[in-house]
């Protein structure tokens, strides 16, 4: 038989359990007034806590996706400005390589190359951004600096590799050939009789045409053509011209251009250059000997500007096209005045200076095989080599090459640009400033199928508004599961103050009761 106590006794010890227990809820209702919080762990959130744990876990995800996003906007708006300037500077360098604009200086440099020079240096600069140790143009290997120093990379560097000096020099040479005419043979056959051939090699003039006007010259191709040619001709004065006549010969260049060398018959006695003319003689004999040094004469200056600057073409692009897995060709030497061989890549990579060192897209390199020359180069896609993660299951393209086709044509015409010299003292330097100025000006318009630097602007643009729309989609997301999780965790003061007024009134009698029914005795209560 239990006896429960009775009286003020057991009053006392029945308000104390409740005056913890209130005090503990007044506490806690403190405690939410200060954080704003429901509770302190999920478990106190009772039946919301798993609503709370999945509203959590999908803020946790979108807070990785955005800082992805912020990461990669930064990172694609420095690229853009990259391409947007090197795009400016090639623009600039087109407009100074206007025809006619050869002024000649003491250096043997225009004010447009020295230009080119910081330009050239300023693209390298651009090329080489990286942000908090990863670059932004080395494709893949973003821990890798992608292009070389700028004295390596035109000079060489010192150690046996070649730069892009030497390559543009040897080809020239290969080009123009010992006789300076291009690796063109002119000869006689008979006292009337000039003969043309050019050689069957990559190297020099290729013969497209030889044509004539008038009666007095008769032009024609020679067969069978001599040992060692593609294309021969026989220019035969089969009588006296008539001022006025002329001999045209069309010449394919080794850049894919063509130029023009046109003799015009002039009257005895009369004065004019050999480069573009001939004197008719005193016979047909005379006629033909002067009809042979006006053609080695216009031949040779045509392989001293319009060949040379054609020859530079063909160097610079080889150059600028070379990457750690595709060496740049180069010319078999040393002799190369007379050289035969196509050039190869073969050893190269241990002869050249490689410009570009950061991951080119192209399967490794067997330096030693000779399928080099050959092989199909199908590089794979310069923006897929880094991607930014926008939602679940979708992600954004935002890698990029220092080596990229337009990048290699602005460096290329940049390179030729600054590393040739035209000396005041020589006749032929205003023709072959002019027949670079036209072929730089003509490449950095990027006309044709070239890749454009506006195509990669316009790609990176679209990968920012991809990721701008990604951004707002979360951030709007974000907000209403936060606004979610606010209703799921977090408190209203109003109603928190009210409860805890409400329990201070509520101690507050209870203190009083307890006081009074302490102070109770059979005395007082009578």
């Amino acid at each position: 038989m239990t006896i429960t106590a009775y009286g003020t006794g057991a009053y006392r010890a029945a308000q104390s359990n409740s005056f913890v227990s209130t005090r503990a809820q007044f506490d806690d209702l403190q405690r939410q007034l200060d954080t704003q919080k429901k509770a302190t762990s999920y478990g106190d959130l009772g039946i919301d806590r798993r609503v709370s744990l999945d509203l959590n876990g999908k803020l946790s995800t979108l807070d990785s996706l955005l800082s992805g996003i912020q990461l990669g906007d930064v990172n694609l708006k420095l690229q853009t400005n990259a391409a947007s300037t090197f795009a400016t500077l090639a623009s600039n360098s087109r407009n100074d390589m206007r025809s006619n604009s050869y002024v000649a200086t003491s250096t043997g440099r225009s004010a447009p190359q020295v230009l080119a020079e910081d330009r050239f240096k300023q693209v390298l600069d651009l090329l080489n951004t990286n942000v908090n140790g990863r670059y932004l143009f080395s494709g893949t290997t973003s821990d890798t600096e992608p292009v070389e120093s700028f004295d390596t990379i035109i000079n060489g560097d010192g150690a046996g590799k070649a730069g892009l000096k030497q390559l543009i020099d040897e080809r020239r040479r290969a080009d123009l050939g010992s006789s300076g005419l291009g690796r063109l043979t002119t000869g006689t056959a008979g006292p009337t009789t000039v003969t043309l051939a050019d050689g069957d090699h990559d190297y020099g003039f290729k013969i497209g045409s030889v044509t004539s006007t008038g009666t007095g010259i008769a032009v024609a191709a020679q067969a069978p053509l001599p040992a060692g040619s593609r294309a021969a001709f026989s220019v035969s004065v089969t009588g006296q011209p008539q001022p006025g006549d002329k001999v045209s010969i069309t010449l394919n260049l080794p850049d894919g251009t063509q130029t023009q060398v046109t003799l015009t018959a002039r009257a005895a006695g009369s004065t004019g250059s050999d480069t573009d003319s001939f004197e008719i003689g005193a016979d047909v004999n005379a006629t033909t000997a002067n009809l042979k040094t006006s053609l080695d004469a216009a031949i040779g200056k045509e392989a001293q500007t319009t060949l040379s600057a054609a020859s530079s073409q063909v160097a610079a692009k080889d150059f600028f096209a070379g990457s750690v897995n595709n060496p740049p060709r180069r010319v078999p030497g040393p002799d190369f005045e007379n050289a035969t061989a196509p050039p190869t890549k073969v050893g190269a990579i241990d002869t050249t200076v490689i410009w570009y060192k950061g991951e080119d897209g192209i399967p490794p390199l067997d330096k030693t095989d000779p399928t080099l020359d050959t092989r199909t180069i199908a590089p794979t896609s310069a923006r897929g080599t880094a991607t930014v993660q926008v939602d679940q299951g979708q992600s954004t393209n935002v890698g990029a090459r220092a080596n990229e086709e337009a990048f290699q044509v602005g460096l290329a015409q940049f390179g030729i640009m600054l590393s040739e010299t035209f000396p005041a003292d020589d006749p032929n330097s205003q023709a072959r400033y002019n027949a670079m100025a036209e072929r730089v000006g003509d490449k950095l318009g990027f006309g044709g199928t070239t890749q454009k630097p506006a195509e990669i602007i316009t790609e990176f643009g679209s990968a920012q508004t991809a990721m701008a729309n990604a951004k707002q989609r979360h951030q709007d997301t974000q907000n209403y599961l936060t606004t979610a999780l606010g209703d799921v965790e977090n408190v209203s003061t109003e109603e928190v103050a009210a409860q805890i007024l409400a329990l201070q009134n509520q101690l507050t009698a209870s203190y009083q009761v307890t006081s009074m029914l302490s102070k109770l005795t059979l005395t007082n209560y009578l």
